[in-house]
């Protein structure tokens, strides 16, 4: 576990996150609502190593910025389409398309999560279209894949 503390003009406030990752991107969006402010700092600290203390979006690393793309990134843009094409802009699941109904929202799901499963976030075989209703339906705790 990670765990964060938030300091803000002499309050402080502590959260945990699951992975270093998760806690980068928490500390990325908190310093940017906050950049303005004077004496804003987050301190990560993590299992294996030394505290680390931010005071600006730009001191955390390239990797954590990264992580914070990974749907506006090229590769997954591509993958996106690829997906689109391959199951036809149909949902897997109850078979919805905005061929058919206009307000149909479709999204590429990753079967197995991301945030449990990141070697596998641009594995082809690990994603599916499922329509808007289905996908909020599903959540990450289901790792139904509904393809056939």
């Amino acid at each position: 576990m990670y765990q964060v503390s938030y300091a803000l003009s002499g309050n402080t406030r502590r959260k945990t996150y699951k992975t270093e990752a998760g806690a980068k991107r928490a500390i990325l969006r908190w310093l940017q609502q906050h950049q303005s402010s004077e004496r804003c700092r987050a301190i990560l600290y993590s299992p294996d190593e030394a505290p680390l203390s931010f005071s600006d979006a730009s001191e955390l690393d390239l990797e954590s910025t990264q992580a914070v793309n990974f749907y506006s990134s090229q590769a997954w843009l591509n993958l996106r389409r690829q997906v689109f094409e391959r199951d036809n802009n149909r949902c897997a699941c109850c078979g919805a398309s905005p061929a058919h109904d206009p307000n149909t929202v479709l999204h590429v799901d990753h079967i197995k999560p991301r945030s449990s499963h990141p070697e596998l976030a641009l594995d082809i075989d690990n994603l599916q279209i499922l329509c808007a209703a289905c996908n909020l339906g599903k959540s990450n705790l289901s790792q139904r894949q509904w393809r056939e």
